[in-house]
């Protein structure tokens, strides 16, 4: 049955704050496992509906410059980038972060631990291994806050692949420089 928050396969519409679902659940467990000290992140996903984690075991972060999604996309909001990332990078979650890099935002994609260690794109930035990174709370898909899931921990094992991420900042930083079409 689809619902107002759904966008009729069942996934979360940007924009919408769903109510805790099994997948959610599975994800905040699977995310929680990140913590350093679990109960006080599930605490501070309620109360301030984000938490640190600490990356490097169960996934990876990369961090990509917003204006190079959004060139690569031909989209400019994040609240309308979900359904194109969620079909580019294969389902893989990625989150929203306002400010990332200074005054522009960035679109975080859960990648492999050892994707992130070897990562090496220009216009993105691998999250360090053993360095908190600030992850909404799973169920957080509301655009317009200043971090939220464009793409949702559907399934945690479906991180996203290098070779897809690559090919997105690519072309985003090549549209961003005028080199389209250019060897």
């Amino acid at each position: 049955m689809m619902t107002s928050t759904d966008d009729g396969i069942g996934h979360a519409v940007a924009g919408v704050v769903a109510a805790a679902t099994e997948d959610s659940r599975v994800a905040e467990r699977w995310l929680l496992e990140t913590a350093m000290f679990p109960q006080a992140a599930k605490s501070d996903w309620a109360n301030d509906g984000t938490t640190f984690l600490l990356p490097g075991t169960r996934f990876g972060a990369v961090a990509v410059r917003a204006s190079l999604v959004h060139a690569a996309l031909l989209l400019d909001d994040p609240a309308t980038c979900g359904p194109s990332l969620r079909k580019r990078l294969r389902g893989a979650p990625i989150f929203y972060q306002a400010n990332q890099f200074g005054r522009e935002g960035a679109y975080v994609v859960l990648v492999s631990a050892d994707v992130a260690a070897q990562w090496d794109v220009p216009g993105s930035v691998a999250h360090h291994r053993g360095a908190l990174l600030e992850v909404p709370a799973p169920d957080r898909v509301r655009a317009g806050t200043p971090i939220w899931w464009v793409v949702p921990v559907d399934d945690p094992v479906q991180l996203c692949a290098p070779v897809p991420l690559a090919a997105l900042v690519k072309q985003g930083f090549d549209a961003v420089n005028g080199r389209l079409g250019r060897p």
